[in-house]
């Protein structure tokens, strides 16, 4: 969906204290204020409108330190801006949501719009520009929290649309782990060929799809071998893994212990040289 340039001009400079913690600013060339920690966190949400004979917009997230988007500003001219700047307790939570820019969702950008350029007037303006802005930051941390947001990255020749199939493919990844899956069936079901497929996987998420695929099993298996008393090779065969050898091996590899031992120590025994598990 394409999003106008706002008809009426919009707000510049406009400066709210949503909660204790959480400021937003609207309107401006998207630089959060220098304020006394330079490492507070920040989100800057910017649209940008193609040149003239171009139609539409691009509509980015950013996510980062304060310091980082300050060195980072908006250089588009006529582009328009909704930053959070958060300390304390909302510095924490907005830590939790990690770095970097993300292509802004449609819902979300269609709130930038509102809180930028209200359609209304008079005295439930300033309400109207603060719900909207409540809603927006709300919408980024509940995105940003599910892995809901799709990267942007120079490293990947990839297009939005393509970058949204490839954060589909890892999602069919995470669900069907245990089946059967091929990179032929992984990338006929979220719309990417081959090509795009592997070499996304590598660039994006500096993994192959296979140890991928391999992250999830492995961790699931160490999960049930902790928690249940089934059998290491019920265990293994639950994980995707068809026979108990080729089980205990990628086992061993990942955590440094086999299956046995890891089980016998209650899941917290793992190798110094094992390869990390991921979060």
């Amino acid at each position: 969906m394409a999003f106008d340039l706002p008809s009426s001009a919009p707000e510049t400079g406009v400066q709210m204290d949503l909660e204790p913690g959480l400021r937003v600013l609207i309107g401006r060339d998207g630089r959060p204020p220098l304020i006394d920690a330079a490492d507070a966190r920040a989100a800057r949400c910017t649209m940008e409108w193609r040149p003239t004979g171009r139609s539409g917009s691009t509509a980015t997230l950013s996510l980062g330190t304060v310091a980082d988007l300050s060195a980072r500003p908006i250089a588009t001219e006529g582009a328009v801006t909704v930053t959070f700047v958060a300390t304390g307790e909302y510095q924490r939570i907005f830590e939790s949501l990690g770095d970097g820019d993300f292509y802004l969702p449609e819902a979300l950008s269609a709130l930038v719009l509102a809180a930028v350029s209200p359609g209304i007037a008079g005295f439930a303006r300033s309400l109207y520009q603060r719900a909207k802005a409540q809603e927006l930051v709300c919408e980024i941390m509940d995105c940003a929290g599910r892995a809901g947001l799709t990267p942007q990255t120079a490293q990947a020749n990839l297009s939005q649309a393509e970058m949204e199939r490839l954060m589909a493919a890892r999602q069919i990844i995470a669900t069907r782990f245990d089946e059967k899956l091929t990179l032929n069936v992984i990338g006929r079901t979220a719309g990417l060929n081959r090509a795009k497929l592997t070499q996304g996987f590598r660039q994006v998420f500096g993994q192959s799809v296979a140890d991928c695929i391999a992250e999830h099993r492995l961790n699931k298996a160490a999960a049930d071998l902790a928690s249940t008393s089934r059998p290491v090779s019920v265990v293994g065969y639950g994980a995707g893994y068809l026979n108990n050898a080729s089980f205990a091996r990628a086992f061993t590899k990942r955590f440094g212990v086999c299956p046995t031992e890891y089980r016998r120590a209650g899941g917290r025994l793992v190798a110094s040289d094992a390869v990390p598990v991921a979060a």
